[in-house]
């Protein structure tokens, strides 16, 4: 196994001051309803608490005609009772359309699928039933998806709800990365820290990678603390509570066998098992277990496979079209 001042020395080239800033930035939503109440009860379920206890980012107010933006909000969640916006609230989409404002629109009592189609000037949507709590995921979901990707990090860190799907987010992007990276150079063991012979330069991208994800979704989940203790902390979860070793076991298998696929999937797989491992610790505390880490793998290897198997062939078409066009 990798030596830990391999692993700090690598860190040490990553800007992680950086990521912390991103994660700790404030921001402010302006939630908008035909009726107030509407605009205060989903801010208030967005901010995780009990009633009442709304997050003061969270900024709740009946749409009205003209309703003055400033400051201009960096997100602008919508609550509406129908698929097709009331007068006020469908102005009011349009001019925070025109100052690019992100609008995410969430049609609470929603009895058609087609409800959720996302409209134009909408960054998204989501059409749940009532009461709106219980369909928070969906919610969450919706405001993720509509948020720009240098404000997801600060979301999730002070709104509980946003998490979930932010790290399934962090763990598939993340992923799919080292997937594609791995694609391109051929690599053949892509997971860190394994008694395996490596490549180093491999290893340092994939690595990075790997380090940057898992610092990520600890920040996004609220721990705090120097950039040292919350690291030393994930990398304790990645390397002691994931055997690798064990985990090496299962990947020998598949790095002999001939072709890039293969190599594509291990990459996925690993980087994703380390996101879940990660993930699940830093979200609620949970010991990462050898019952866990096998389930971990079990899924992400199959998930792993799909991917390999349509980056792949895309590389195939796009091999046979760049010959066609020489």
């Amino acid at each position: 196994m990798a030596k830990p001042w391999d692993v700090w020395k690598i860190i040490r080239e990553i800007d992680l001051e950086a990521v912390r800033a991103e994660a700790e930035r404030s921001f402010r939503v302006l939630v908008l309803g035909e009726v107030a109440g509407d605009a205060e009860s989903l801010a208030g379920i967005l901010s995780g608490g009990r009633k009442g206890d709304r997050h003061p980012w969270l900024v709740p107010a009946q749409a009205a005609l003209h309703t003055p933006f400033n400051p201009l909000p960096d997100v602008a969640v919508l609550v509406s009772r129908e698929a097709d916006l009331p007068p006020l609230l469908g102005i009011t989409a349009q001019e925070l359309a025109a100052q690019r404002v992100p609008v995410v629109t969430i049609v609470v009592g929603s009895k058609s699928s087609t409800d959720g189609v996302v409209r134009p000037g909408e960054a998204a949507r989501a059409a749940v039933g009532r009461p709106a709590a219980d369909h928070l995921p969906a919610i969450a979901q919706a405001l993720l998806s509509g948020t720009p990707p240098g404000l997801r990090l600060a979301l999730g860190r002070q709104l509980p709800p946003v998490r979930d799907p932010l790290f399934t987010a962090l763990i598939e992007e993340t992923a799919r990365a080292n997937a594609v990276y791995s694609l391109g150079s051929g690599v053949a063991e892509i997971v860190p820290l394994l008694n395996l012979p490596l490549n180093l330069a491999d290893i340092v991208v994939l690595t990075k990678n790997q380090v940057v994800m898992s610092y990520r979704i600890a920040l996004a989940a609220g721990r705090r603390g120097t950039v040292k203790a919350v690291l030393g902390q994930t990398l304790s979860v990645i390397g002691s509570g994931f055997m690798l070793r064990q985990v090496a076991r299962q990947l020998i298998g598949l790095v002999p066998v001939v072709g890039i696929a293969p190599k594509v999937a291990v990459a996925y797989a690993g980087t994703w098992a380390v996101g879940r491992a990660v993930a699940v610790w830093a979200g609620g505390g949970a010991e990462v277990t050898k019952a866990s880490v096998k389930r971990y793998y079990a899924e992400a290897l199959e998930r792993g496979r799909r991917v390999a198997d349509a980056l792949t062939y895309a590389a195939k078409l796009g091999k046979v079209a760049r010959k066609r066009e020489h």
